[in-house]
């Protein structure tokens, strides 16, 4: 008779214990060194980060978890390094050739960031970096520059490379010591992000004649910079995404009104498309901002747009009268109405009247994401009682209502409604996508707006539970104040 299978964990598959190790891996950093001299908790933290702390700390667990630690290399892979000073440098380069050298040859993911951005990584980390390029697949450079660091021993030996971003500061005597082509022949790079003064690089022009790209994104801050970059739109492969930063400067931001770009029309292939403003960037210029592009802009294959503000919930992007005249043009210059199936528009502070106008146009869109603006007694808020009413899926006319096919609605709330009608869309959306024949499931979340002092009320949360549980076709999610409740 054989014995009870055991629970113990020193008998958990080698597998597994891998799979628990590389969950830790990314985990928060505990305080672990005893190190002399008692370091900034700045410095013991990036000490930590390189030598990847949560993994030595479980590997003292038994010696089988310590030599399945030690020897899997994809667990030491990931390597991050957030500025490093010149007190600790020493040891962070032996932490990191210690770490490259327990990664073997796994492809490697860099990620170098500094504290401001006129410093740039310490050369000797670079050059050490450097040696084991052949590995790299993905690459991120933020907030820093390269000034000191000859990128050019980079050329040629990035054959693994296949994400590459490159927010560096090249301005106000932060060039680099040489020209940044050294990704022109990246054989598998597929997503690129660069810093706007970067686009006009013989590398990007090489890369974009190879027709490699799946994924192209930029940061621009002055009106010539939105115009080099918007016009390599239509020499991007077609089905590619893009994503646009707007960070203006800020002698643009004391500006009464933004300068215009003078774009000419462009038409490009693209599939996706992202449009988002830095939190210090005005509501007014970003708006004006987008007006413009939207103006020269045709995306006739156009299918997932998302427009959005990194200060949101504190402030969101203004959708003004000739922001709504342009996105409209374009809905119709571009036919939109066919294939744009996903917009995520929940940083816009948009009127409803707006919104549904738009919804009426872009009847094949599937995927909705709309949100509540901060509180303010100028503009109300978004999701209310007629807004949800009209999203439900009733016939009006000769039409099946607003976007006919949508199967997936997310929307970030301060309640202002009765929520009962919520019951009511979702049911309604069901019947829907039922009478379309669809084998689609119904997708609802509700994300209470950040200090929201209303909730979901309790009945309704058990009436869409119950809808989640007895359709079988509801996926239905609802997080608030901390408290996260999922129903599928």
């Amino acid at each position: 008779m054989n014995p009870p299978p055991t629970r113990d964990i020193h008998f958990l598959p080698a597998e597994i214990i891998s799979d628990i190790l590389d969950l830790t891996a990314t985990a928060s950093i505990p305080k672990f060194w005893s190190l002399a001299g008692r370091p900034t908790p700045e410095v013991q933290q990036e000490l930590e980060r390189i030598a990847n702390a949560p993994l030595l700390l479980l590997s003292r667990v038994c010696s089988r978890w310590h030599d399945i630690a030690l020897k899997t290399p994809l667990l030491w892979s990931n390597i991050e390094i957030h500025g490093v000073t010149e007190a600790a440098l020493e040891k962070s380069i032996r932490l990191l050739a210690d770490r490259l050298d327990r990664s073997g040859s796994a492809p490697l993911s860099i990620s170098l960031q500094c504290k401001y951005d006129f410093q740039s990584p310490h050369p000797r980390i670079l050059h050490l970096l450097a040696e084991h390029s052949p590995r790299w697949e993905t690459l991120c450079i933020a907030r820093c520059c390269l000034k000191g660091f000859d990128t050019s021993i980079l050329r040629g030996k990035l054959p693994h490379l296949k994400k590459l971003v490159l927010d560096v500061e090249t301005r106000f005597g932060s060039q680099p010591d040489t020209p940044i082509n050294f990704f022109a022949d990246a054989p598998r790079l597929e997503r690129l992000r660069l810093a706007a003064p970067l686009v006009n690089s013989d590398s990007v022009r090489q890369i974009l004649d190879q027709q490699q790209l799946k994924s192209f994104g930029c940061i621009a801050m002055f009106p010539q910079e939105f115009r080099d970059a918007l016009s390599l739109l239509p020499h991007l492969p077609p089905g590619a995404n893009v994503d646009m930063g707007l960070d203006l400067d800020h002698r643009i931001l004391k500006l009464d009104h933004i300068p215009p770009f003078h774009l000419l029309p462009i038409s490009a292939a693209i599939s996706g498309l992202v449009c988002r403003t830095t939190q210090l960037c005005r509501a007014d210029h970003a708006s004006s901002a987008l007006t413009q592009i939207f103006t020269s802009l045709t995306v006739s294959a156009l299918q997932r747009m998302s427009l959005g503000c990194n200060g949101y919930p504190r402030i969101a992007l203004d959708w003004p009268t000739t922001l709504q005249a342009q996105f409209l043009a374009l809905c119709r210059r571009s036919a939109l109405g066919r294939c744009l199936t996903t917009l995520r528009i929940v940083e816009v502070r948009i009127a409803e009247q707006d919104l549904l106008e738009i919804l009426s146009v872009l009847t094949a869109v599937e995927h909705l994401e709309v949100g509540d603006g901060p509180p303010s007694v100028k503009h109300p808020p978004l999701i209310t009682d007629s807004f949800v009413r009209a999203m439900a899926a009733t016939a009006v006319g000769d039409r099946l209502g607003y976007i006919p096919r949508l199967s997936r609605f997310v929307c970030v709330t301060r309640f202002m409604f009765t929520q009962r009608l919520l019951v009511d869309f979702v049911t309604s959306r069901l019947t829907r996508l039922a009478a379309l024949d669809s084998s689609t499931a119904f997708n609802v979340h509700i994300h209470a707006f950040p200090d929201s002092k209303c909730g979901l009320d309790a009945i309704v949360h058990a009436r869409l539970s119950e809808l989640a549980v007895t359709k079988r076709r509801l996926f239905y999610e609802s997080l608030e104040a901390n408290k996260y409740m999922l129903v599928c």
